[in-house]
């Protein structure tokens, strides 16, 4: 490991299936044990009908423990916001480009906080090696509102609305949009790249183009 306590695996399902076991069981923990999130379980594992092959996942760890996770499919695919939330794009259409990468199951545990810039940063890192134009997203207001302290500019596709309830009634509001990545990368987007400069990046996947990157 180099100069960081975290590293991140990308992998898919067919490169590490061992890991993609551990990751379900881990969103399960986090997503509907520790946020609350009525989400489907199979086989006691949070997983949905968009955890196929040509899903992408990073994997954040702090030694063997993972502590954060995200999702990310292209959006010439069937993908969650486009399928499952077609209503929240009411001013602008989702968009079905493979220049365009949803990011889903974002998320980090409550013990972690600390490190979800780092998440992020790995997010951008995968949208500029994809030559993404943006990252796509069903995200409630508040992560909305951290995108916008970091420096990066969000677009909306329609209004904030209610996609659900928590299991202790909350609701949850949330809005579809988008981060455009910028050709011309701002200090502040360069901030939080940096931010990961340092990591262990492990890929078992295509997205870096080699087996190994400590950027």
């Amino acid at each position: 490991m180099t100069g960081s306590a975290y590293r991140a695996v990308f992998f898919t399902l067919g490169s590490n299936p061992d890991l993609a076991r551990h990751l379900f069981l881990f969103r399960t923990r986090l997503f509907i044990d520790e946020l609350g999130w009525p989400l489907p379980v199979q086989d006691g594992v949070e997983r949905d009908q968009f955890d196929t092959s040509n899903a992408i996942y990073c994997v954040l760890f702090e030694a063997d423990r993972i502590v954060g996770c995200f999702r990310a499919i292209s959006c010439d695919l069937p993908y969650l916001g486009k399928t499952i939330f077609p209503h929240l794009a009411t001013a602008r259409s989702y968009p079905s480009s493979p220049h365009n990468l949803e990011i889903s199951r974002f998320g980090i545990t409550s013990s972690h906080q600390s490190a979800s810039a780092r998440l992020y940063s790995l997010m951008l890192r995968l949208a500029l090696d994809r030559e993404a134009d943006s990252l796509v997203a069903i995200a409630d207001l508040s992560h909305e509102r951290l995108l916008n302290r970091m420096g990066l500019a969000t677009i909306r596709y329609g209004h904030p609305a209610i996609v659900g309830y928590r299991e202790d009634g909350a609701w949850i509001l949330a809005v579809a949009g988008e981060i455009p990545i910028p050709r011309e990368l701002s200090p502040r987007f360069r901030d939080l790249l940096h931010l990961t400069e340092h990591m262990d990046i492990v890929d078992e996947t295509p997205v870096f183009r080699r087996q190994r990157l400590s950027a």
